[in-house]
């Protein structure tokens, strides 16, 4: 037998052997030693264009609190029929983690109080507020899920909820050749099924950054284990921050004898400088696509800017300090085609104290603010013209 016959024969087959062998063991001891309460793994799946997005089915913990996301990558312990009933009006609500809801109980989070406020509003109407929204998105991607799952979900109305950070990463919605298509796939497939996937993830990327000692496979590596941490067990939801309580409320008033002395100035140079920021434009072009396709009457379209004024650092209150130049730049850019609301307003009624994680990922108190600025705006100067309009409603 000759020597290449019996590398290909005999050695070959004995490696592959020894490496299935060994990775079977692996995901045995993962399986063992995994956390029932964690659910499935596979939160998130690869997406040829968006990057990722979340598993339909998916049963398990993400920042703190448990989650499921239904057959429709909603998240919703509900389940839809994508026919509707002649008196329905739906809503989708696109997002990222803010609007998602990272770290807040399900119920608590303001797609859903929005929908509570809606039926107590009309109750005549079937109000249906899918909350569509994926940790870690931006605009153009949430330009290319509307894209995706418009025309199957047919919305009467899409709230694109803004978070701050949704400015960065931006790029252009181009369609995914089969390859990277095929490789998402199975990609997808081994973060769903394979419970040792996170295990790969984390060697791979602590070996390429032990090997190259570069300052960009350490962020890598550090990432993947805030991710990991991100699906731990770690009942956050018995908070007692979580609760909705009686808070107060400021009156317009007290709101503009607001003074924070030690509080930060307004600054003239800010927002020339976001708008030269290297990113900036790409946000722009995905903004705009959202208002062409309002445009074209595809979609009705209206922005939420989930915006919070800074805590003065010395009293109980919001303050503005410069900030609400940046709140007017957002509002003058998604409102230029599309109805724009903001949250900053309603934060500065109300007390820092009562409000948790107002100004990141907001939860309890904060979510009912939040709801409360949509539901005004939209009640007010939206949903009058569209339920009139849509059949039966």
């Amino acid at each position: 037998m000759s020597g290449l016959r019996k590398f290909l024969t005999i050695s070959v087959p004995a490696v592959f052997v020894a490496v299935l062998l060994v990775a079977c063991a692996i995901e045995l001891w993962v399986r063992a030693a995994w956390d029932e309460r964690k659910g499935r793994p596979g939160f998130f799946l690869s997406d040829a264009i968006r990057g990722q997005r979340l598993a339909a089915g998916y049963d398990g913990w993400f920042a703190g609190v448990p989650v499921h996301i239904n057959s429709l990558e909603l998240r919703d312990p509900r389940e839809y029929a994508l026919e509707k009933l002649p008196n329905t009006f739906r809503i989708l609500v696109l997002g990222d983690s803010v609007t998602f809801g990272h770290g807040s109980l399900y119920a608590h989070t303001y797609p859903y109080l929005l929908e509570q406020r809606l039926k107590a509003w009309r109750p005549d109407v079937d109000w249906q507020v899918w909350n569509a929204a994926v940790p870690g998105y931006n605009t153009s991607q949430e330009l290319a899920q509307l894209v995706e799952v418009g025309d199957r979900f047919k919305p009467d109305l899409v709230v694109v909820g803004f978070f701050w950070n949704d400015l960065i990463g931006n790029q252009p919605v181009r369609p995914a050749s089969r390859l990277w298509s095929a490789a998402v796939y199975a990609s997808s497939f081994a973060r769903r099924f394979l419970y040792s996937f996170e295990f790969y993830k984390r060697v791979y990327l602590t070996a390429r950054w032990r090997l190259s000692g570069a300052k960009e496979d350490r962020l890598r590596a550090e990432h993947a284990e805030g991710d990991e941490a991100l699906l731990a067990v770690n009942d956050a939801g018995a908070l007692p921050q979580q609760k909705l309580t009686p808070f107060d409320r400021l009156t317009d008033d007290e709101v503009r004898h607001i003074t924070c002395v030690y509080g930060m100035k307004p600054n003239p140079a800010t927002v020339p400088a976001m708008q030269r920021d290297a990113g900036y434009p790409r946000w722009i072009e995905a903004v705009r696509g959202f208002q062409r396709l309002q445009r074209e009457g595809r979609y009705r379209i209206v922005f939420f800017v989930n915006d919070t004024p800074p805590v003065c650092p010395d009293g109980d209150v919001f303050y503005d300090g410069g900030s609400k130049a940046i709140d007017d730049l957002y509002l003058r850019v998604l409102g230029e085609e599309t109805p724009a609301a903001t949250s900053y307003d309603a934060f500065l009624h109300v007390r820092p104290s009562q409000m948790p994680n107002a100004t990141g990922h907001s939860i309890g108190n904060s979510n009912v603010v939040k709801a409360d600025a949509l539901f005004d705006f939209l009640r007010d100067r939206v949903l009058p013209h569209l339920t009139r309009a849509a059949s039966g409603v």
